[in-house]
């Protein structure tokens, strides 16, 4: 089973090569309440790097809103509003 801190760099070197291409890169909110542990999974939240630094909502990036990486084999993917609410609100937004 992955630590939290182990998860978290699987989440880090997963958003660095799927946003590779991006218009602006991304990063994990370095918060804790945006960091959650359900069940096998761990779920970090992410941002564009200009919106975590400025605020200014032009740099929001829209769609997926956080990655799930599995707690056992390690596996990551980026899950929807829908998916953080069937895995029981991860980080208590509703």
């Amino acid at each position: 089973m992955y630590t939290m801190e182990q998860a978290e760099q699987l989440a880090v070197d997963f958003l660095r090569e799927a946003s590779a291409g991006w218009d602006h890169p991304a990063s994990l909110f370095q918060e804790d309440r945006y960091k959650a542990q359900k069940g096998e999974f761990f779920f970090f939240s992410y941002q564009s790097v200009k919106f975590l630094t400025t605020g200014d909502k032009k740099y929001l990036l829209y769609g997926a809103p956080a990655i799930s990486v599995h707690g056992v084999t390690g596996e990551c993917r980026f899950v929807s509003y829908q998916d953080l609410q069937a895995a029981g609100d991860p980080f208590n937004m509703w």
